[in-house]
């Protein structure tokens, strides 16, 4: 894969631990999320992620997924 830029599984290729401790802060989880999602190329899970944030929903499964898994998994 010649020209592709590893990332890490993080928000924008940062660690793990800095990640959780950014998706637990509800406003950079919520930007950040949106963020990371466009750049996977899934404009519908950023807009989910945009409009659903609010109500906690994507929230709680970054969270947990980030915990279990140490990646974004939930319309990632």
């Amino acid at each position: 894969m010649a020209g592709k830029k590893s990332r890490g599984k993080g928000f924008l290729g940062l660690g793990w631990l800095i990640t959780l401790i950014l998706v637990i802060l509800a406003p950079f989880g919520w930007i950040l999320g949106t963020i990371e999602r466009l750049l996977r190329g899934n404009l519908l899970g950023a807009i989910v992620n945009f409009l659903g944030y609010g109500f906690g929903i994507l929230w709680i499964c970054d969270i947990v997924t980030l915990i279990l898994s140490k990646d974004i998994r939930i319309l990632a």
